[in-house]
């Protein structure tokens, strides 16, 4: 599977599983955006709550339960998994309410619920990708990334919206129950997916050699030097992007844009990655995956150089550009590491690469707290630093990695037998 070949034929969602599973998928995400802001405003509402705590309990448990969720992937069938997994966190999810209404909802059983979510979060953010090969030909792979990325902006932002809504209305209870449900309803669209086959991963030679235990994938993605380089790319761009968490607020009051601000600034970078995300879909792309990684990573760090303006609307041009090679680049490494990987080995990779990239954002806010004391410029130009440095340090060995990459199919058949 070629670099340069990997263009989409036809869309994913003409596909009609691929289609089912992506709508449970991106219902169970909404779902998710939802619930957080509720389950703040749950904890928020009683004594001695602190949303510090809930955040902790919410994030940290993925560093240890993304790596025990991708062995699962790679040990049993990925469809049943992720559907046991979703009926879990839908029984979990689901108490909050009921002892609402029982009027016995202490702010231990938030904590709780907040950690289960962290332990269990990886299952489904690297089950998904490691389950679309077996959902769409080799073709529409990068478009069905592209896909997974609009799944996550569409649901960040309905998700976000419809709670602020329902938390002020209905109360924040009932969104955690809609939460609950769409578990549920991401559950009966994997096992409605009947007619879906190879999610089980096989038990080849190959695979069997590939095998092994948690340092599977990070023996493989040492190896590799497409998958060592934009797993560091990413990262480092990660902390960028935790710095901007940071930045972004006190930028939104130095533009003046009143109570709102930060939300504005949030949702023209969630916008970009909608457009970035649509933009893949809309043609084949037929330029070098691994120079378009490089290439959009040197667009975001100039992007980013808008924050200096003193426009406001230069500012949101800026993160809307940010947003679109975010999404971009996300799509194109994910295309790139299929290729680059046993499908045997999927769900350790995915859930390695996940995990280490979901822990670097809270890094980045430790560096705005750094940077910050020396004004907005230094921490700008930081943020620039941590998305073009690497992208130019990394772009030789990349360039090798896509020329390996662009061997026939049947090449590398041949090599790994």
């Amino acid at each position: 599977m070629g670099d340069e070949n990997m263009t989409a034929v036809g869309s994913p969602l003409s596909n009609a599983l691929f289609r089912r599973v992506w709508i449970g998928a991106t219902v169970s995400a909404a779902g998710d955006a939802a619930s957080w802001i509720a389950l703040v405003a749950l904890v928020l509402a009683r004594p001695h709550g602190s949303v510090a705590v809930l955040a902790g309990l919410y994030t940290a448990p993925v560093a240890v339960g993304g790596l025990l969720a991708g062995w699962a992937l790679d040990r049993y069938d990925r469809r049943w998994l992720l559907a046991g997994d979703s009926l879990l966190r839908a029984a979990v999810f689901a108490t909050v309410p009921v002892a609402a209404v029982l009027g016995d909802l202490r702010v231990t059983q938030l904590y709780l619920v907040a950690a289960v979510y962290g332990s269990l979060k990886m299952i489904s953010l690297a089950g998904f990708p490691a389950l679309i090969p077996s959902l769409v030909p080799a073709g529409q792979r990068m478009a069905a990334n592209a896909l997974e990325s609009m799944s996550f902006g569409i649901a960040g932002l309905v998700g976000a919206v419809a709670a602020g809504a329902a938390v002020a209305t209905a109360g924040p209870g009932y969104v955690v129950a809609f939460d609950a449900f769409s578990y549920l309803v991401f559950a009966l669209c994997l096992l409605g997916a009947r007619g879906l086959a190879g999610t089980r991963p096989a038990r080849t030679a190959a695979a069997g050699r590939a095998g092994g235990g948690l340092g599977t994938g990070l023996r493989q993605m040492i190896r590799e030097p497409g998958l060592r380089d934009t797993t560091v790319m990413f990262a480092l761009f990660n902390i960028g992007e935790g710095v901007l968490l940071v930045l972004l607020p006190r930028r939104a009051v130095g533009y003046g844009l009143g109570a709102g601000g930060y939300g504005y600034l949030v949702a023209a970078m969630t916008a970009g990655e909608l457009l970035g995300a649509l933009a893949l879909l809309r043609r084949p792309w037929r330029t070098s995956l691994t120079w378009s990684i490089v290439v959009a990573s040197l667009v975001a760090a100039v992007a980013v150089l808008a924050l200096l303006l003193p426009s406001p609307w230069a500012a949101l041009a800026g993160l809307a550009g940010l947003g679109c090679c975010g999404a971009a680049m996300t799509a194109w490494a994910q295309t790139l590491r299929m290729a680059s990987a046993p499908a045997a080995t999927h769900g350790r990779l995915f859930g390695l690469l996940r995990t280490l990239m979901q822990a670097t954002p809270p890094l980045g806010a430790g560096l705005a707290a750094l940077t910050l004391r020396h004004g907005v410029t230094a921490t700008v130009l930081a943020v620039c630093a941590l998305m073009a440095v690497p992208a130019l340090a990394f772009a030789r060995d990349l360039t090798a990695a896509g020329t390996r990459a662009a061997q026939p199919d049947a090449a590398r058949a041949a090599g790994q037998a």
